[in-house]
């Protein structure tokens, strides 16, 4: 068995080079040669830390898998990471277990790589301003997986701290090759207002804009709801949006609160999701219709596309013959 650390995943693939990796996962989706399983969130206490167990199987590739994360969101105030995650994968031939993934940074890489495809559909093709709400590791991600795929010139910031705001801001420049200008601005609307592309990177559980601030050809990436419980974007932006899609639609009505809150409230139906990133992907949903639409994709995980980034890493570590642990 193979125990691979986050350094050696990260080492191993690049978050330009995982695009394809997605891409191809939403396609085999499409296809079933790759599928999800049931999803269980527990609550742990009430303090609000939670436990999430994904499943998925990918015959196509010979493996299924288990992704764990603890959600632990008062770890902010500790320094430490809010959410931690492992993905065990496992041979489809014998059950047994190939290898263990330290995947906090495949996680942020699978997060914002979806995004990134999900933008390059949805988005407008001049879009150029970028807003991130939240400045953790995901943001930080969607910064640069979506600045693969659009001409990014502007980054405006919004963080509850403003400490933690400069600080993601210069971890920013200090990218090679980082030559958007950055700006910090005092409230998550002043940040949309002006915003071509939005990424909510929050674990909010009330809307953290009004979506009254948002401008006619907006497209939205909300990434931070991921239970039933959590209202990461408002109804009004809901209501707003021309076109949603996610991951896995089953999965959405299953987990996004975003989505089921004015759902079970009767404000929409479930005709007000059109589909997933691979119906875009495969041309059997649009993405775009119209430049001054607002667009919505709803995130609330893969373990599919976990599943396909961790069988890569997992091949890229084996050939590489150097980096793991065998235990």
């Amino acid at each position: 068995m193979l125990y691979i650390t986050e350094s050696q995943a990260k080492s191993a693939i690049t978050l330009k080079s995982s695009l394809s990796v997605f891409r191809q996962a939403y396609l085999q989706c499409n296809s079933k040669h790759l599928s999800t399983g049931p999803r269980m969130v527990q609550t742990l206490d009430a303090l609000g830390n939670k436990g999430q167990w994904l499943t998925a199987s990918y015959p196509a590739e010979g493996m299924f898998g288990t992704k764990f994360s603890a959600i632990f969101p008062h770890n902010v105030e500790k320094g430490l990471s809010v959410v931690n995650s492992t993905i065990s994968l496992y041979s489809g031939k014998t059950g047994e277990l190939l290898a263990t993934v330290e995947a906090n940074a495949l996680t942020a890489m699978k997060t914002a790589g979806s995004a990134a495809i999900a933008t390059d559909l949805m988005s407008r093709k001049d879009s150029g301003t970028l807003a991130i709400i939240g400045s953790g590791l995901q943001a930080f991600d969607q910064v640069l997986a979506i600045r693969e795929v659009r001409d990014i010139r502007t980054v405006i910031v919004y963080n509850r701290s403003a400490e933690g705001a400069k600080t993601f801001a210069n971890r920013l420049k200090d990218v090679e090759g980082f030559d958007a200008e950055v700006k910090i601005v005092e409230s998550a609307d002043a940040a949309v207002a002006g915003a071509d592309i939005v990424c909510t990177c929050t674990t909010s559980s009330t809307p953290v804009f009004r979506g009254a601030s948002l401008r006619p050809g907006t497209h939205i990436n909300a990434i931070g709801s991921y239970a039933p419980d959590m209202q990461e974007i408002d109804e009004n932006t809901v209501v707003r949006a021309a076109r949603i899609v996610t991951e896995h639609v089953d999965g959405l009505w299953a987990a996004a609160g975003d989505i089921l809150e004015p759902f079970n409230r009767g404000v929409i139906d479930k005709s007000k999701v059109d589909g997933s990133v691979g119906d875009v992907l495969a041309g059997t949903v649009a993405g775009r219709e119209a430049a001054d639409a607002i667009t919505l994709y709803e995130s609330v995980g893969s373990a599919a596309l976990d599943l396909a980034i961790a069988v890569e890493v997992y091949r890229l570590v084996s050939r590489s013959g150097k980096d793991g642990a065998t235990v």
